[in-house]
């Protein structure tokens, strides 16, 4: 695919191969008439977080060329297979999370080549990077931003200053060690490998989930991205912020349930919790309670997954701990 200065292109990109047909994903070109800097988009690794992957969509339809500074490349959909099946968080072919493949490799499962295909081709074509997730059908969740620190001071200001100006009040520093969720690992990720390569990246999460695809959370990327490029001077304008103070949080941790039953939150996603609170509740199929769910750390209920049957050892809720207010400096 080329897109002269001036033009767009959508057209498809082959990542692998099913055994009778290429399997492609969906990447579009937007080169601007003027010069300026490339800003790589990527949504739809989870396939089902259909806020972001819309958003991209409509941020490629809605992005005049003609009056660009630079150019845009566009991943809207990487996740295709799951997208087709309507697939929470992996791809059904390999039942890999592709999110945590990065930098993936060409002679690897499908969700592994497809990151190497993105990282190589895309994400490492920009000077910046976005990466659009939100709310899966299991989750409800809370918008933030995330971002991590090199060491570098310079690029890291300038990567804070990204996250600050997609103006949502929750930030995510995400840098590791010391964070304990699971496999949430920056340096799995795009935006955390493209920090690594000197490519300024952030993801951003929109959506509340559960399979939903409402205009707020929509618009919320959309109003992001397009913020970034006004920052970046891509595009005309001023970025419009609505948040003069936001919140940091800087490590962040699991909640899990030690008995099966029937799970119902107490809390509601967003909501402040103190150590030692019952969050949540499980009851056997009497309607006794057999468990109540504590939190050991004070935080926010980020991520509430919106399972009402559980087994032994399931997660329930991820919780952000270690806050502090932040005054955006951009």
């Amino acid at each position: 695919m080329r897109a002269k200065p001036g033009e767009k292109v959508l057209g498809y990109a082959k990542v692998a191969e099913s055994p009778i047909l290429p399997i492609q994903i969906p990447v579009g070109i937007i080169n601007g008439k003027n010069n300026g800097p490339t800003l790589s988009v990527v949504a739809g690794t989870h396939a089902v977080e259909y806020a972001g992957i819309d958003a991209a969509l409509r941020i490629f339809r809605d992005t005049d060329p003609q009056q660009l500074h630079g150019s845009i490349i566009l991943a809207p959909i990487v996740n295709i297979i799951g997208f087709e099946r309507a697939t929470i968080w992996v791809n059904p072919i390999d039942g890999l999370n592709p999110a945590f493949q990065c930098p993936g490799r060409h002679d690897g499962s499908m969700s592994q080549v497809t990151a190497h295909f993105v990282m190589e081709n895309i994400v490492s074509k920009g000077n910046y990077y976005v990466d659009l997730h939100g709310g899966d059908i299991p989750e409800l969740l809370m918008p933030y931003v995330s971002f991590i620190r090199t060491g570098s001071e310079k690029f890291d200001k300038q990567c804070i200053a990204l996250a600050e100006v997609y103006d949502i009040e929750y930030l995510e520093d995400r840098t590791s060690p010391p964070y304990t969720v699971g496999l949430w690992s920056a340096t799995s990720m795009f935006f955390g490998q493209a920090c690594k390569r000197g490519i300024l990246g952030i993801l951003a999460e929109s959506g509340i989930g559960l399979g939903t695809y409402d205009e707020e959370d929509i618009v919320r990327h959309v109003k992001g991205v397009t913020n970034i490029m006004k920052y970046l001077k891509m595009i005309e304008g001023i970025p419009i912020r609505h948040h003069k103070k936001q919140r940091v949080w800087h490590d962040a941790l699991t909640v899990t349930v030690n008995r099966g039953g029937i799970f119902s939150p107490t809390v509601k996603v967003g909501e402040n919790v103190t150590k030692g609170q019952t969050i949540g509740l499980v009851k056997d199929l009497q309607g006794d309670i057999v468990e109540k769910v504590i939190t050991p750390k004070a935080g926010v209920a980020m991520i509430i997954y919106h399972k009402h049957v559980v087994y032994t050892g399931e997660t329930v809720f991820n919780i952000a701990t270690d806050i502090t207010d932040h005054v955006p400096v951009t």
